[in-house]
């Protein structure tokens, strides 16, 4: 037994000691203040839509797509849009594994903008040579406005620009819950064809069976047979 309880702690002992490293990866001060100071730039020129080619230095390739400073300097970027409440915006840490950290960030609308509510986005920063740059950006959820009834709606998907500059929104576009039906009809009709192919065969095999003449076996047959199984 003492044999067995031995073998059954060195599995595990080497199960811990085999954990990827990530898992005890930590990021250090001076990394929290270059992540920090990367978002804040990100969300207050290409979120906010404000100075847009003073981000382009924080973004790596993938935001990029491609485009050149002065490209991404016209501000029509795959950004999602929000007039986000003042300069320094806090996040949290999801994970840190390899040379990409996952966080949640909150944005708040302006003071006194009684039409817009806070917005929870999903934000992915990568360390590229040295450097921590954002790579995506994503909302996940969005808060009533202040006054209102609360409320929070999550969003699986949002259009990456926002609503379009000047709209009196910049949430997301709600899907219209009708919607739901096509699919669910869709599940209805699989179903009632199922069951209407098994009325319809159990109906052909009954009517199969009931057409089949009685078997009838002449004497002299029956007869023989049982001269052959003796």
């Amino acid at each position: 037994m003492r044999t067995g309880s031995s073998l059954v702690f060195a599995a595990l002992a080497a199960c811990l000691l085999a954990a990827p490293a990530s898992a005890a990866q930590r990021l250090t001060a001076r990394d929290r203040a270059e992540i920090s100071k990367a978002i804040d730039v990100f969300v207050n020129h290409a979120v906010k839509r404000t100075n847009v080619g003073a981000a382009y230095g924080v973004v790596d390739g993938t935001l990029r797509g491609g485009m050149t400073r002065r490209q991404w300097s016209r501000g029509d970027i795959g950004v999602y849009t929000y007039p986000a409440r003042g300069v320094h915006h806090p996040w949290t840490v999801d994970y840190y594994e390899g040379n990409e950290v996952g966080a949640e960030l909150m944005l708040q609308p302006p003071r006194g903008n009684k039409t817009l509510g806070a917005i929870a986005f999903k934000i992915y920063i990568d360390r590229v040579r040295g450097r921590w740059l954002v790579d995506s950006l994503m909302p996940s959820a969005t808060f009533a406005p202040a006054g209102q009834r609360p409320s929070v709606t999550a969003q699986a998907d949002f259009a990456p620009g926002g609503p379009s500059e000047g709209s009196s929104s910049a949430g997301p576009q709600h899907i219209s819950p009708n919607y739901a039906f096509i699919p669910l009809a869709a599940l209805g009709g699989a179903i009632l064809a199922v069951i209407g192919w098994g009325v319809v065969r159990a109906v052909r095999d009954r009517s199969r069976h009931e057409a089949l003449p009685p078997l009838r076996m002449r004497a002299d047959d029956a007869r023989a047979r049982s001269g052959n199984r003796s």
